[in-house]
């Protein structure tokens, strides 16, 4: 028979399986109650750490995390807005943003829409293009382009006038070599006649610049932020496709138009004023992080 142990014995020495009863937790800081000495975060860092060790950062990425979160609390580190930790098909959904891309020493939390926006951005580069677009379509202030450090987007590409632009096309060919590259582009995402219509329409009208932003497209180096790459004006409806920059094609993602001008009209002010981030139900999004 087992024979039971008998703790009352053990004269001022702890009992090595019953814990505490409050205790800070490792992540939050808060007091709370355990049951178990192994158990030292509360069930939400918990959570958020096997996150952490599931998306393999390391030891100092960790500290400077939980760091963030002692002092500010579970809040977006680039707007202020409040996080949700339970559904992760939220845009409002906390992820781990790295404040340097490529650098996993440095990560805070921010919400999955507004680290979608950031993308490869330096927060400092990050709030220069979302004021510069604000002052864009609030004041039609011409944006200038910026050099990207760590832009890493990579996009596979393929004596008349070309129809579309202008410029003197192939022989044998309908379209010049830059437009045919386009058409190739096109057909190989499948893209509607409807759509690819659109397309040509708004080249020949405009010529080669952003749909959004009026800034000129470069359409020869895919490593470029403002490659011209193509962007379904409204979320997942192909009849509609638009050229834009990929930097600015990254930065809208699930959003609608007026949903993105309304993002960044919001960070725009908290970056100025310190106002905080109106939350808004968001029409397409669908992101789930899991």
């Amino acid at each position: 028979m087992r024979k039971e142990y008998d703790f009352s014995k053990m004269k001022g020495r702890r009992n090595p399986y019953v814990a505490s009863k409050y205790v800070k937790c490792r992540g939050c800081g808060k007091k709370i109650r355990i049951f178990h000495h192994l158990l030292t975060y509360c069930p939400a860092c918990s959570v958020l750490d096997q996150r952490l060790i599931h998306e393999r950062i390391p030891p100092q990425g960790k500290k400077y995390f939980w760091s963030w979160i002692r002092k500010h609390g579970r809040r977006c580190h680039y707007s202020g807005m409040t996080l949700e930790t339970d559904d992760y098909a939220s845009a409002w959904y906390l992820v781990f943003s790295q404040l340097v891309p490529g650098d996993k020493t440095r990560m805070v939390p921010a919400s999955a829409l507004v680290n979608d926006i950031k993308f490869t951005l330096i927060p400092k580069d990050f709030k220069y293009y979302v004021l510069a677009l604000d002052d864009y379509r609030q004041k039609h202030l011409k944006v200038k382009k910026r050099p990207l450090v760590h832009w890493c987007l990579l996009k596979p590409v393929g004596d008349e006038v070309c129809p579309v632009c202008g410029a003197p096309k192939l022989k044998r060919q309908k379209l010049c070599a830059r437009c045919s590259g386009l058409l190739h582009r096109m057909q190989r995402a499948r893209f509607t006649r409807q759509a690819i219509e659109g397309v040509w329409t708004y080249l020949h009208h405009y010529g080669f610049v952003d749909y959004y932003t009026g800034m000129d497209l470069d359409t020869d180096d895919p490593k470029s932020p403002w490659y011209l790459v193509f962007d379904h004006w409204s979320p997942r409806d192909p009849r509609k496709i638009v050229v834009t920059l990929a930097l600015v094609n990254r930065m809208k993602g699930d959003l609608t138009e007026k949903e993105f001008w309304y993002f960044i009209h919001q960070l725009a002010q908290h970056f100025r004023r310190g106002t905080p981030v109106r939350k808004r139900k968001l029409k397409f999004w669908s992101r789930p992080y899991r």
